[in-house]
């Protein structure tokens, strides 16, 4: 059977995993009342920055302009490769696509590193729609893609309110939501459901509708078709911006592709895209995928143990490549290794999880005067994050001068010098926009994000 609320919902039963759980207990709040002054994006190896396979499931807020087309625009302008597939029938809903015999085919085929996925626009304002059936439903999708991609990760594509806002029903009206006053009041509906959900799951947000409202609050722009519903050209660059950008953890400031768009209004999406996405006070769980890998190293004599401390926001399980710098490696958790000779050696922990890793090394010295040389003993503070021309630090050492590496995310060095004292600056105005990891010796990396 299909039901439709307003003309675009087709809510379709599905019978794939029995589930018994109280949704509304689950009532984590996606707000930060206080400003992190680091941005720990962590993002390092993404298949090697240039190609992704992502698989869209939608309706026609998907379709309207052909979004998944614009995101693989967006990609090829900046250099990188997308592979996407698509399903984005009219009105449908999430558990739609889980009876779907398309979608089901598509999700099967495996493979595939990212999907995003949209929920019909109006269910999740609608309390009863959103407990029993959109969040029951990714509950379920989630678990199918896993099934035939365990490397997948799901991105919830966050809509858009209407644009003069209104009660939404079904079409009996036995269920409907608040009367909203306005686009805003609707809009906060929605990212309180998306967020909601994505944080239960441990996936990751495109913020999209947040970047509309960021664009509406701030200028007299249309973002929304004739109907005040869809997307005109506009609201799709818009939201194809913020998607970019979720999947390849990378700004989409200064992408020469516009769609049509005039070139400066096409930079001013951009600009309003890339400060919602890598807001500091809400970073959609942009990182949740990424390992941090850290360890520690005892020494006896001429071997070491190693203690591993490396972790992952989502709980996902990690490999581990250990390199000891004498031409041997172990793939344990956390190895005993003994060197023939004395010496310097460095040692190597790269901690994965499917395309994503991250890389710490540590400098032993085995022999009589046996010592380690720690890169991460010590921490520094780093502002504003983000920056456009000067990046400020704190907190290092007065009596030592600091050698420093900038690194881009494909970690090949961009820009390196010497800092004195406690106080540090380092103009970054000749770096493009982009997320870079800041090496300082004998202190934590650091990554932060440059604006155009």
């Amino acid at each position: 059977t299909c039901v439709t609320i307003s003309g675009a919902y087709c809510m379709t039963p599905y019978f794939l995993v029995f589930h018994i759980y109280d949704l509304k207990a689950m009532n984590k709040v996606h707000v930060n009342l206080f400003i992190i002054t680091i941005l720990f994006l962590s993002i390092s190896d993404i298949k090697g920055q240039d190609t992704l396979r992502v698989l869209f499931l939608g309706n026609s807020y998907t379709s309207y302009n052909n979004l998944p087309q614009l995101v693989k625009d967006l990609s090829t302008s900046a250099g990188k490769n997308l592979i996407t597939d698509v399903n984005m029938p009219g009105g449908f809903t999430i558990s739609g696509h889980l009876n779907d015999p398309t979608s089901i085919a598509k999700v099967s085929q495996g493979n595939w590193d990212y999907v995003v996925v949209q929920e019909q626009s109006q269910l999740p304002t609608i309390d009863y729609y959103r407990y029993n059936d959109m969040y029951p439903a990714l509950t379920d999708l989630k678990m199918m893609v896993e099934q035939f991609s365990p490397c997948a990760k799901l991105i919830t594509y966050m809509t858009w309110g209407r644009r003069y806002g209104g009660q939404q029903c079904d079409p009996n009206g036995v269920y409907c939501s608040p009367v909203f006053t306005g686009f805003n009041h609707m809009q906060d509906s929605l990212t309180s459901a998306y967020m909601q959900i994505s944080d239960m799951l441990n996936i990751q947000c495109a913020p999209v509708g947040v970047a509309w409202q960021q664009v509406l609050n701030d200028t007299n722009l249309v973002l929304h078709s004739a109907d005040n519903s869809h997307p005109n050209m506009d609201g799709s660059y818009l939201a194809a911006c913020a998607i970019y950008s979720s999947i390849w953890k990378a700004p989409s400031s200064g992408i020469a592709f516009n769609a049509g768009i005039a070139a400066s209004r096409a930079a001013y999406y951009q600009s309003k895209s890339d400060q919602t996405v890598f807001n500091l006070s809400n970073d959609w769980n942009l990182t949740i995928n990424q390992p941090e890998a850290l360890f520690t190293v005892a020494t006896n004599l001429n071997t070491i143990t190693c203690s591993n401390q490396s972790s992952i926001d989502n709980n996902a399980p990690l490999n581990y490549t250990w390199l000891f710098g004498d031409g041997t490696s172990s793939n344990l958790q956390n190895p005993t290794h003994t060197y023939a000779n004395p010496g310097s050696y460095t040692v190597t922990l790269v901690a994965s999880n499917c395309i994503f890793s991250d890389t710490l090394t540590l400098t032993v010295q085995i022999g009589p005067a046996a010592s380690i040389e720690q890169s991460n003993v010590s921490s520094f503070n780093i502002f504003p994050n983000p920056t456009q021309n000067v990046l400020s630090l704190t907190g290092l050492d007065a009596a030592e001068n600091h050698a420093f590496q900038i690194f881009d995310v494909a970690g090949r060095p961009v820009f390196m010098g010497t800092l004195q004292g406690t106080l540090g600056s380092i103009d970054v105005s000749s770096l493009s926009a982009g997320i870079y990891v800041l090496h300082i010796n004998n202190y934590a990396k650091k990554y932060f994000h440059i604006y155009e």
